[in-house]
């Protein structure tokens, strides 16, 4: 019952009762019409049967007697009866007699029958046999009655049906209407319930029972759930509360404690490099390596203490960015000069690349500076007798310069297990790194937030046993910007997860953001969904699971920081970037909330779309059928489309390939033509034979030279042709990109 689907219960219980009894008694009268329509046919059959009995008996003996004229006047008196509308005396299979005298002959049968009666559209035909005393047949008699008595009475009984049919109706709706209360009344008042702890979040507030029913055994379990969550909501809150004052008292704690300690570090390290100088005037060589040992340890409990002091700020708040204007090559060389030391400590060597004409860079220096000191230090650190290089390049990005700088080492790597754990405060790679090379594991972490302070990032890629390398990418031009580093927070991940390539769910009450932003991003393919209130939203979000959420701040009923709280909050959801989109200044809490980006009303497109693109493709990851007998070429077009996140399907020969496409049709397949077992040529022709099959774009990747006439053939199946070695991996994939640009349309 389809209609019945969006009605309240209320209306679906009134329209059950109603529909069920109009139903019954539409049933009911219609066997009783059938019936008395059945019982007026015997009838009218019988009566005619007298009557035409009787005549016959009356017109025997003028039959016996080949009297016409007395049996025609027999036959008029028929026409007392109403229904009778004629009647004939068949005497050797003709007409002998017939009433009316002057109608047709066609008006009655040609050919009598023995003794029956057979109704049609609009009269009744009856035979009935002539029998004089004797018994003998001496002739036959046929009588024609119309229906229009029967008729008029099926309406009088339809008329009778219809009207008790609407009585009945209204009297069903009012009973219904009364009757529904006992099983709708207490479900509205359960929804209703639900509603105000929906949407109040009070978990106090409990459904009234009304009775011992299945209803009230639901009001019951209803009831009893939130007690649980109620319980489990204080537990939570007093776990919060506590942890916020561990924080609080951590937080207080370090950076008294770093404070306490650094001044008589200070002194340490002044009066000892004061009595190094003295040692040395006065000849006293063999104090000096002792007074260096205590300077270096005086130095790197003051580097840890002031690390530990940074953390301190980021946790509270309070590290800022001040940005000044600086040229790069004078940066690189401060640092180089600072570091090679260290380098040459462990017999590495370092090559620092960086154009002459790279520029200035607006930024906080002194966090720029340590970024790269962090990391050159730890390259030289995991490095024994090896390589570092430094390079710096500017580079465009979203149409804005930006500064990328590179450490790469030739140590001794890391797995993804270990570089999952880098970014977190006092977390190294494992136990036995942490022992062997030692470190407090606070320098990356302190690297990445500062990196992300200045609006940049820092990646890594490395390889055990092969080293590593450190990228850093920051803005030409930083603004301030301040970072908070949640206690516990988890382990900032080295690559960015794999976005879930669904929907961008836009929360916004005013309905010309929806349609502005829809404008903005038509060209971009992007789907859109949209939220007027904050309730909408965070039900589309568990819903939709959508890649990037959009978030006014300015709602009524429940506004943007309640809705961030409560996405952050839900382990489900808690991993979607959040952007920002509002009037106010509120970047620094908005970052600290945990938004993954900021952007002030009016909304600049350029921008909107170049943070999008950071965390959501228009395009999801397809399925590549890669069909090509080469190993080392299978191999390398599977790492180039894998690093676009394609998920590809290996198949040596065509005919492995149909097997596979049996199993689970590709959205796009690349084909060698040259192939054992079935050739790139055959394939395509079974490809064309299934109707699904054809509707899978091909593109052709082989060192074959075509002639004219295998362009010819091919040209209509294969959306491109590729000859190997003449193209590049950005060309590849910009070719696969269109080839499967009209199945993505059509599969939307």
């Amino acid at each position: 019952m389809f209609f019945l689907k969006d009605l309240s219960i209320k209306g679906k219980m009134t329209a059950i009762i109603m529909l069920t009894s109009c139903l019954a008694l539409l049933g009911a009268g219609a066997a009783f019409v059938a019936y008395e329509l059945f019982t007026y046919r015997k009838t009218m059959v019988r009566e005619l049967s007298t009557l035409a009995d009787i005549t016959a008996e009356n017109c025997v003996s003028a039959v016996s007697f080949v009297n016409l004229d007395e049996a025609e006047k027999v036959l008029a008196r028929l026409s007392r009866e109403s229904q009778v509308v004629g009647a004939c005396i068949y005497q050797d299979g003709k007409i002998w007699a017939r009433y009316p005298t002057n109608a047709p002959v066609s008006f009655f049968p040609t050919t009598p029958l023995e003794e029956s009666s057979r109704f049609e559209k609009d009269h009744l035909n009856l035979f009935r046999p002539m029998l004089n005393p004797e018994g003998q047949n001496v002739g036959i008699i046929y009588m024609k009655a119309n229906l229009e008595k029967m008729y008029g009475r099926l309406q009088q009984y339809v008329g009778i049906v219809l009207t008790v049919l609407l009585l009945a109706s209204v009297v069903a709706f009012v009973i219904s209407s009364r009757l529904q209360r006992v099983i709708s009344r207490p479900l509205l008042q359960l929804s209703q319930t639900a509603h105000v702890v929906s949407d109040q979040r009070d978990y106090s507030v409990r459904a009234q029972r009304h009775g011992d029913d299945e209803v009230g055994v639901l009001i019951d379990s209803f009831n009893e759930m939130l007690g649980h969550i109620q319980r489990r909501e204080l537990e939570l809150r007093e776990a919060r509360d506590s942890a916020e004052r561990a924080n609080q008292a951590k937080s207080n704690f370090l950076s008294f404690m770093s404070h306490e300690l650094r001044t008589p570090l200070t002194a340490i390290n002044g009066f000892s490099e004061m009595l190094i100088t003295e040692v040395e005037g006065a000849g006293r060589g063999e104090w000096v390596e002792d007074l260096r040992r205590i300077n270096e340890s005086g130095r790197y409990l003051l580097e840890l203490i002031n690390d530990i002091l940074d953390i301190s700020k980021i946790e509270a708040g309070k590290m800022e960015v001040h940005v000044e204007r600086f040229p790069v090559n004078d940066l690189i060389r401060e640092v180089t000069e600072a570091i090679r030391p260290l380098v040459a400590k462990r017999s590495n060597a370092l090559q620092v690349e960086c154009p002459e004409d790279i520029g200035f860079m607006q930024a906080d220096l002194i966090k720029v500076r340590q970024c790269l000191l962090n990391l050159l230090s730890n390259a030289s650190k995991f490095t024994d007798q090896g390589m570092i290089v430094l390079s710096v390049t500017r580079v465009k990005k979203n149409g804005e310069d930006w500064l990328a700088f590179k450490v790469n080492d030739t140590g001794i790597g890391m797995t993804l297990e270990q570089m999952s754990k880098l970014f977190r405060p006092f977390t190294q790679g494992d136990n036995s790194t942490a022992r062997r090379y030692g470190g407090t594991g606070l320098g990356l972490a302190l690297t990445k937030q500062f990196c992300v302070m200045m609006g940049g990032d820092i990646n890594v890629e490395s390889q055990p046993g092969k080293g590593s390398t450190f990228s850093i990418e920051l803005p030409v031009r930083a603004a301030p910007k301040t970072a908070v580093m949640p206690v516990g927070a988890p382990a900032l991940p080295v690559a960015r997860p794999k976005t879930s390539y669904g929907c961008i769910l836009v929360v916004d009450d005013d309905p010309a953001v929806h349609k502005l932003l829809e404008s903005a991003l038509r060209e971009e393919k992007y789907t859109l969904k949209f939220a007027s209130s904050g309730p909408e939203g965070l039900r589309l979000a568990k819903e939709l699971r959508p890649a990037v959420i959009t978030l006014d701040v300015l709602m009524p009923e429940m506004d943007g920081w309640m809705v961030l709280g409560l996405l952050k909050a839900d382990p489900d959801l808690a991993t979607i970037p959040v952007i920002m989109l509002t009037v106010r200044a509120e970047q620094d809490f908005a970052f600290a909330m945990g938004v993954t980006d900021y952007l002030k009303k009016p909304i600049d497109r350029d921008r909107l779309i170049a943070i999008l693109k950071k965390y959501h493709r228009p395009y999801p990851p397809m399925e590549v059928l890669l069909v090509e007998d080469d190993p080392a070429m299978r191999e390398m077009l599977r790492r180039v489309l894998e690093k676009e996140s394609w998920t590809v399907t290996e198949a040596e020969d065509g005919l492995a390939a149909l097997e596979t496409i049996t199993r689970c049709a590709p959205s796009l397949i690349i084909l060698d033509l040259m192939l054992p077992v079935m050739d790139g040529f055959q394939m395509i022709a079974e490809l064309q034979k299934h109707e699904d099959w054809r509707k899978i774009p091909v593109v052709v990747v082989s060192a074959k030279e075509l002639t004219p006439e295998d362009r010819l053939q091919l040209q209509d199946y294969v959306k491109k042709i590729l000859q190997k070695g003449s193209f590049s991996r950005d060309e590849l994939m910009r070719e696969v990109q269109e080839a499967v640009r009209p199945f993505l349309a059509n599969r939307s």
